[in-house]
C-alpha cells in the first residue's frame, strides 16, 4: 500500500512539474504587403511582438527567411531536390528562381544587424540589443522584398499571374525546451512554428480574387466583389463554364484587403484574377456553431470543383465530431499550382493541385482540411516527427472516406483493374492501399521505421511509411 501511495505521489508530482515547466512562446504579426504582378515580386513591412514565456533569458533570435531556399543550388532545398530525383530546380534559370532581400531589422526601434546561419542562407540570426528576460516582450520590425519563384518547384510560387504566397515572410524559429529550432526550408518535410495572431494587409490590382488565411475585415467593395463572383459562379454552374482560362489584363486601380487570424502558427494567401467562388457553411456537431466555407477554382477543373465546398463542409464536420471542434470561423479550399504533393495545408485554408475525379478531390480536400487538427491545432514538429502529422491524419482521412463512401473503391476505374488483379482483390479499398503499400516495401527490406525525420526517408517511403504505414498501425490499434 505504501509503495502504491509513493508511486501515485511521484506521478502526481511529475505531472505538476511538467505543467509548471511547459512553455510556449507567443508571436503576433502585422504585415503590410503589396504584389507587383509584372515582375512577380512582393514588397512588405513586417512587425511582430515576441513574448518570452520560457524561464531562459534570450540574447539572440533565429529567424526563418525561407524564400532564400529558392536562391541557388547550394540551399538545403536545392540539394534535397537532387537527392529525391528532381533536376528541375538544379537547371532552372535565374528568372524562375526566387529570394528574399531588403531586410533591415530593428528591435524596439533600435537597429540591429543580422547574419546568416553558417550552413543555410534561408535562416538568419539577430543579436538582441539587450537580453530578453522571462516574461518580457519585444517588437521586431523589418521591411522585405520577395522575388516569387516559379510554382514548378515547391510551395511558394507563381504560375504566370496565379500566386501562391506560402512560407513568404520572416518568421522566428521555435524556441522550446530543446532551445532554438532553426530549420531550412525543405519540400519533403514540413514545419514547426510558434502560435500567435496575424493582421495582414494585402495590396494588389483590383480585379484579383484573394483567397487567404483568416477572416476578411470589413470592406464594402471587396465584400460586394465576392458576392457578385459567387452569384456569377452559381449561374455558370447551370449554363456551363468557359473552356478558356486566359488571364484578363490587370486593373490599373489597386485595392487593399485586410485579413486577421488568431491562435494560429502560419499564414498563407493566394491570388488569381480568374477564380470562381462557391460559398457554404457547416454547423459543428457539438455546439452548432456555424463555420463559413469557400472553394476557389478556375475554368480548367470547374466540373470537378462544382461540389468542392461540400467536401470542405463534410471534412470540418467529421473531424470536429471525432477530434474536437474546429476552432476557427472559416475554412477554404483553393485550386492552384503546387508541386510539393497533391495539396498543402495552412490554417483555415488549403491549396489543392492534383486530383483525378470528384471523389479523389474529396479525398485530397479532406486530408488537407484535416491538417487543421494534425499540424494546426496540435502543432507537432513536422520535421522531426512527420508521422504525427501526415500519418495520423491519413488514418482519419481513410475513416472519413469509409464513412462517407461505404462502398468506396480506390482510384476509380483502377479499383477493379490491374492493381486489384495484381493483389488478387475483387476491389481495391482504402485499407488495401494502406496495407499493400507498406507490405510491398517491407517484403523487399526497403521499408523504414516511423521515428525518423522527414529528410531521412527516401522519396517513395515518405509516402509509403509516413502516410500509409502509420495509418495501418493506427488501424491495428483501433482493431
Amino acid at each position: 500500500m505504501k509503495k502504491t501511495l509513493l508511486a501515485s505521489a511521484l506521478l502526481i508530482s511529475a505531472a505538476l512539474h511538467s505543467q509548471t515547466t511547459y512553455f510556449q512562446q507567443e508571436v503576433h504579426y502585422k504585415i503590410d504587403v503589396s504584389l507587383n504582378d509584372i515582375n512577380h515580386t512582393i514588397s512588405a513591412i513586417e512587425e511582430f511582438t515576441y513574448t518570452n514565456n520560457s524561464s531562459v533569458t534570450l540574447n539572440e533570435m533565429w529567424i526563418h527567411i525561407w524564400p532564400n531556399a529558392y536562391k541557388n543550388n547550394e540551399t538545403e532545398f536545392a540539394k534535397q531536390q537532387v537527392r529525391t530525383g528532381s533536376t528541375k530546380f538544379q537547371f532552372a534559370s535565374e528568372k524562375n528562381r526566387g529570394f528574399i532581400d531588403s531586410l533591415n531589422f530593428s528591435v524596439d526601434g533600435q537597429a540591429v544587424t543580422y547574419s546568416y546561419h553558417p550552413e543555410h542562407i534561408d535562416i538568419c540570426k539577430i543579436v538582441l540589443p539587450k537580453p530578453l528576460a522571462p516574461g518580457q516582450t519585444i517588437t521586431v520590425a523589418t521591411p522585405f522584398k520577395v522575388k516569387i519563384p516559379s510554382s514548378a518547384f515547391s510551395r511558394l510560387g507563381h504560375n504566370d499571374q496565379q500566386y501562391q504566397l506560402c512560407q513568404w515572410y520572416p518568421k522566428p524559429a521555435v524556441f522550446d525546451k530543446n532551445g532554438w529550432n532553426p530549420i531550412p526550408y525543405l519540400s519533403q518535410g514540413e514545419f514547426y512554428s510558434e502560435f500567435g495572431s496575424y493582421e495582414v494587409k494585402i495590396t494588389l490590382p483590383e480585379n484579383y480574387v484573394v483567397a487567404s488565411s483568416g477572416e476578411l475585415q470589413s470592406n464594402v467593395e471587396e465584400e460586394a466583389q465576392i458576392a457578385a463572383n459567387i452569384l456569377e459562379t452559381e449561374e455558370l454552374q447551370k449554363s456551363g463554364f468557359l473552356k478558356s482560362d486566359t488571364f484578363p489584363p490587370s486593373s490599373s486601380k489597386l485595392k487593399t484587403v485586410v485579413y486577421k487570424l488568431d491562435n494560429a502558427h502560419d499564414f498563407a494567401w493566394f491570388a488569381d484574377k480568374r477564380y470562381h467562388i462557391t460559398k457554404s457553411s457547416v454547423k459543428l456537431p457539438k455546439t452548432g456553431r456555424e463555420v463559413e466555407t469557400y472553394a476557389y477554382f478556375t475554368n480548367r477543373d470547374a466540373s470537378k470543383w462544382k461540389d468542392a465546398v461540400t467536401y470542405v463542409n463534410d471534412a470540418v464536420f467529421y473531424y470536429s465530431e471525432w477530434l474536437g471542434e474546429y476552432p476557427y470561423s472559416v475554412c477554404k479550399a483553393v485550386d492552384g499550382a503546387l508541386t510539393a504533393g497533391a495539396g498543402m495545408e495552412y490554417p483555415t485554408i488549403t491549396i489543392i493541385s492534383a486530383e483525378g475525379d470528384s471523389k479523389a478531390l474529396d479525398n485530397v480536400t479532406t486530408h488537407e482540411v484535416g491538417h487543421n487538427w494534425f499540424y494546426g491545432i496540435l502543432a507537432s514538429n513536422e520535421r522531426e516527427n512527420p508521422w504525427m502529422d501526415e500519418g495520423m491524419n491519413s488514418f482519419y482521412e481513410s475513416r472519413y472516406m469509409e464513412q462517407k463512401y461505404p462502398n468506396h473503391t480506390f482510384m476509380g476505374n483502377l479499383s477493379k483493374g490491374p492493381i486489384a488483379k495484381v493483389l488478387h482483390l475483387k476491389v481495391f479499398r482504402p485499407e488495401d492501399l494502406r496495407n499493400s503499400t507498406y507490405t510491398f516495401f517491407a517484403r523487399r527490406n526497403r521499408d523504414q521505421a516511423l521515428n525518423l525525420t522527414s529528410d531521412d526517408y527516401t522519396m517513395i517511403n515518405y509516402g509509403a511509411m509516413v502516410y500509409q504505414k502509420t495509418a495501418s498501425v493506427m488501424a491495428y490499434l483501433e482493431a
